[in-house]
C-alpha cells in the first residue's frame, strides 16, 4: 500500500515513515505543501496523511487542489488539538478522516487500512475515458458493446484506473494484482491481452508502459485523467 506523508517536522516525518514501512507500507515523504502537492499529481497513492501547518502551502490548501482536480485519493489530516475549526474546513473539502498530534503510532497505523479499505480492490463500477469497467460483473464495456473478460484482467484495469491515469510501478501492480501469484513478466502480458480486447471493444483507451517505467492508462490525446 503506498502513503504519502506531508510532514514538516522532520524528526516526526523520519519516526512516522519507519513505523509505517516496518508495518509494510510504501511511504512517500513530503515536508511542505507544495511537494505533497507535486508528489499528488504525478503518482499514485492509497492514502495521503497530510498535516495542516505546512510551509509552502498548508494541508487544507493541497486537500483543496487535490479534490479540485478530481483526485479522490482517501486523505488522513493531523491537526493540534486546538485546530477544531481546521478540522472542520478539512471534512467539508473532502477529508476522509483526521487526528490529533501528537498521536499513536498504532491508532495512524489503523486509521490508514481502514481508509484504504474502499480502494483495497476495484470497485463495482469504474469509468475511464469511454470505457466502463464493471469488476463484479468481470465485464468492459464501451458504446459498442460489452465483453467478459478474465478477472486478473478486469483487476488489472481497475487498478489502473483507479491510479487515474498516473504511473503505477509494476512490483505494486504485480501485488494489488495477482499476489503470490504472481510470476515474471505477467504485467507485460495483460498489458498486451488487454490492449487487444479494448481494441475489440472499440475503445480509444489504452494501457502503456514499461516494468522499468511503470504502468497507466491512458487516452489517445496523451491524458491519463479519468473522466
Amino acid at each position: 500500500m503506498r502513503v504519502l506523508l506531508a510532514e514538516d517536522n522532520v524528526s516526526l516525518a523520519r519516526a512516522t515513515e519507519v513505523i509505517l514501512t516496518r508495518s509494510g507500507f510504501e511511504v512517500e515523504v513530503a515536508h511542505d505543501g507544495g511537494e505533497a502537492l507535486e508528489l499528488f499529481n504525478n503518482g499514485y497513492f492509497d492514502v495521503g496523511v497530510l498535516d495542516i501547518m505546512m510551509p509552502v502551502m498548508d494541508g487544507l490548501e493541497v486537500l483543496r487542489r487535490v479534490r479540485a482536480e478530481g483526485n479522490t485519493t482517501p486523505v488522513i489530516l493531523l491537526t493540534a488539538k486546538a485546530q477544531v475549526d481546521d478540522r472542520i474546513q478539512g471534512l467539508d473539502l473532502g477529508a476522509d478522516d483526521y487526528m490529533s498530534k501528537p498521536f499513536d503510532a498504532r491508532e495512524l497505523i489503523a486509521r490508514i487500512r481502514a481508509a484504504a479499505r474502499p480502494r483495497s480492490g476495484a470497485a463495482a463500477t469504474i469509468s475511464f475515458g469511454d470505457l466502463t469497467i464493471e469488476a463484479d460483473a468481470v465485464r468492459l464495456t464501451t458504446a459498442r458493446g460489452s465483453l467478459r473478460v478474465d478477472p486478473y484482467e478486469v483487476s488489472m484495469v481497475a487498478a489502473l484506473a483507479n491510479a487515474g491515469g498516473s504511473a503505477v510501478g509494476t512490483e505494486w501492480l504485480r501485488g494489488r494484482v495477482w499476489g503470490e501469484k504472481a510470476i515474471e513478466g505477467v504485467v507485460p502480458l495483460y498489458a498486451k491481452l488487454l490492449n487487444g480486447k479494448l481494441e475489440a471493444l472499440g475503445s480509444t483507451v489504452r494501457v502503456e508502459g514499461s516494468d522499468e517505467e511503470g504502468w497507466r492508462l491512458v487516452r489517445p490525446d496523451g491524458d491519463g485523467a479519468s473522466s
